[in-house]
Formats: structure tokens, C-alpha cells, sequence
């Protein structure tokens, strides 16, 4: 997907880099391990095969209930696939922006839960994720970037542009809900699930986290002046943007929810929740996820669903177990045909009916 402009960049790119970080001091090796090892983090993800996917994560298995249009718009040189889902005298608009190694439809259960409830939703595969264009999901920053495109988008659009505004956001897109709120100022209403504070500081913050000589292999340790120029150079402003300022720079409502158990994004190290006493606004709700739905992803299904999601778990390794082998493609589908996806998927009703009740206040008040 990558275009004859966009690879003579990426050289010209290369070559800056380079003759910045040469003049910090740092060795040429370390330079290019540096970056080498960093673009492979934010590698290009591709939609995984049907047969592969449990729950309501695939558009197929809500078109006959859930329609929608898809679309094209454009993110600096890049072209990314948007989708818009109807609702019959919606309230407003929902913005759903998705995590990182997840794309649109992986929030399918969030969106339809909008929809029912009285919105309108536009979605979207961010840069170098499944119907999207781009090489690579680029880094940390790139949500911001196709948020800041995407609003800039739909304020143009004659028709987009007539809902009143709301964000949600999870991870990746929970940190792009709450930074784009410094840039975008008709935003109605923001709810970020397990948002990290700075897309600029997060893996310098993570190699501070796992450094320890027991998590050598799990530690994101690259120089401070190659962090520092590489992220300068591929976001330029927008590493200056970041959840706390976001917040603090309106007065709309703002929900934030975290699982305490959370091991992606750590709860007490890079979590917008660490850095509540830096957020000086009342008008920010916050939400955490205990016990069952503490984790990561865990916070936003039902107890229902986690329960459910770890008896299939179970029922995959046995199965992989009794055969001492992966499953075939057949043996996989008939297993996956026989899961209850929309248990598997089912929201957490408690959190999410607090967001829409939130989004609905805004509109009485």
C-alpha cells in the first residue's frame, strides 16, 4: 500500500535521523538498532482470519442488524477506511477510536451499544491497520494524528458535521479522546477505557517500568536522544499533546476508566489515573475496574462475558492439548462456529450505560 512519494520519504526520513542523531554523540550501530528495533514494534496489522475471531468482532456477524457505510478519507498522505453507522433521529455522534494491534471492528459490541442507545457512529482503521493504508502503525502518537484528521473530516462534511460531538476511546484510542480534546474544541463529551497519558513518553516510561534484571525480555530500553529526535521527526507538534493537558484545557465532561490489574497499560505507572492529581478540572468521572474486569480488555465486557471468554480459552487448549497439535483450518472453524459470540462479547453494561448517560446529560442540560 505504500506509494513511490511515501518510500522517497521514508529515505529522506532516514537519512535525517541519521545526521541528528550522529551529532548527540550516538554511534551509527546504535542508530540503526535503534531504529530498527523500534519500527518493528509498530509493524502493520492486518484483520485476522473468521475462523480465528471469537465474539462479535467481525462485521459479518452484525450486517443483518447493524448497517453501515464505509468510506475513504484522507490522514496526511495516507488514506484511511472510515465507517459510518446510521442511527434513526440520533442524538449526536459517537467518534469510536480503537486500540493498537485492533482496528474498527473489534469494537463492533461498543458501537452497536452507541447506536441502540441513540447514536450515531463514525469509526475508522488507523494508519496501517486492516483496510487502512500505511506500511506501519508508525508509533505511540499515529491515534492522535488520524484523530486530528479524522475530526477535521467530519467538521467539513455537510453532513457529518450536524451531530453534536463525542468521543470514546480505548488504550491507544483512549489517549488519542483525551490529547485531541487540546486541539478540537466542539467536543461534546470525551470517555477514554485504560488511556495512557503521552504517546510522546509511554515506551521510555515502559523500559522504566520493566527495568529489572528478571524482565530483560519484555524491557523497551532506547536511548533517551534517539526517543527523543525519531518521535520529533515522524509526529513533529503532535508529540507536545498529551491526556492531562487535553482534559484540563476544557469543560466538557470526561469519564475515565482503568482496571487496577491492568498489565498493558500499567494502572500506577502510565495510566491517565496516575496522573489524577495533575488534573485540575471537576468535571472528570472516574471509573476503575476491579476483580474479573480489571485487566486490560477485561474491564470492558460483562462478568458474563470474562467468565465465558476464559471457559473458551480452556476449551481451545484442551482441544489443542488432545491432538498435541495446532488445530487445521476445519478443525478451528467448527471449533469457532460453536462459541456464543455475543456472550463472548457482551459490553459491560455498568460502565457503558454511565458513559451514555453522560453523553445524554450533556444534551438536556
Amino acid at each position: 500500500m505504500e506509494n513511490k512519494e511515501s518510500s522517497e520519504r521514508i529515505k529522506n526520513d532516514t537519512k535525517t535521523i541519521a545526521g541528528m542523531l550522529l551529532s548527540t554523540g550516538l554511534k551509527i550501530g546504535t542508530i540503526l538498532g535503534a531504529k530498527a528495533a523500534y519500527d518493528s514494534f509498530f509493524k502493520r496489522y492486518e484483520k485476522r482470519a473468521i475462523n480465528t475471531i471469537f465474539g462479535e468482532f467481525d462485521y459479518s456477524r452484525v450486517a443483518d442488524r447493524l448497517p453501515r457505510t464505509t468510506f475513504f478519507f484522507p490522514s496526511s498522505q495516507w488514506k484511511l477506511q472510515g465507517y459510518f453507522y446510521p442511527c434513526h433521529n440520533a442524538k449526536g455522534m459517537v467518534v469510536v477510536c480503537h486500540g493498537m494491534h485492533a482496528g474498527a471492528d473489534d469494537y463492533i459490541p461498543f458501537i452497536e451499544f452507541f447506536v441502540r442507545g441513540g447514536y450515531a457512529v463514525f469509526t475508522y482503521d488507523c494508519q496501517g491497520t486492516y483496510a487502512s493504508e500505511g506500511n506501519s502503525t508508525v508509533g505511540m502518537c499515529t491515534p492522535l494524528v488520524n484523530l486530528d484528521h479524522a475530526l477535521t473530516y467530519i467538521e467539513n462534511d455537510k453532513q457529518l458535521s450536524k451531530y453534536p460531538l463525542f468521543l470514546f476511546g480505548h488504550s491507544w484510542g483512549g489517549y488519542a479522546a483525551t490529547s485531541v480534546l487540546s486541539i478540537h474544541k466542539n467536543i461534546r463529551g470525551c470517555a477514554a477505557v485504560a488511556p495512557f497519558n503521552s504517546g510522546y513518553t509511554l515506551l521510555a516510561e515502559k523500559g522504566e517500568q520493566y527495568m529489572s534484571p528478571f524482565s530483560d525480555m519484555f524491557r523497551l530500553d532506547f536511548p533517551e536522544e534517539f526517543l527523543n529526535t525519531y518521535q520529533t521527526l515522524l509526529f513533529r507538534d503532535y508529540t507536545k499533546y498529551n491526556a492531562v493537558d487535553g482534559i484540563n484545557s476544557t469543560d466538557i465532561p470526561v469519564y475515565i476508566a482503568h482496571g487496577n490489574r491492568d498489565f498493558v497499560i500499567s494502572f500506577n505507572h502510565q495510566s491517565v489515573i496516575s496522573h489524577k492529581n495533575e488534573i485540575r478540572k471537576e468535571n472528570v468521572t472516574y471509573y476503575i475496574g476491579t476483580d474479573a474486569q480489571a485487566g486490560h480488555n477485561t474491564i470492558l465486557h460483562s462478568l458474563r462475558a470474562v467468565a465465558y471468554q476464559d471457559k473458551v480459552e480452556k476449551d481451545l487448549k484442551r482441544m489443542k492439548d488432545k491432538y498435541d497439535r495446532d488445530l487445521t483450518q476445519a478443525e478451528m472453524t467448527k471449533f469457532c462456529n460453536g462459541v456464543d459470540h455475543a456472550l463472548y462479547s457482551e459490553v459491560n453494561v455498568e460502565m457503558m450505560q454511565a458513559i451514555l448517560n453522560m453523553f445524554n446529560k450533556v444534551l438536556v442540560s
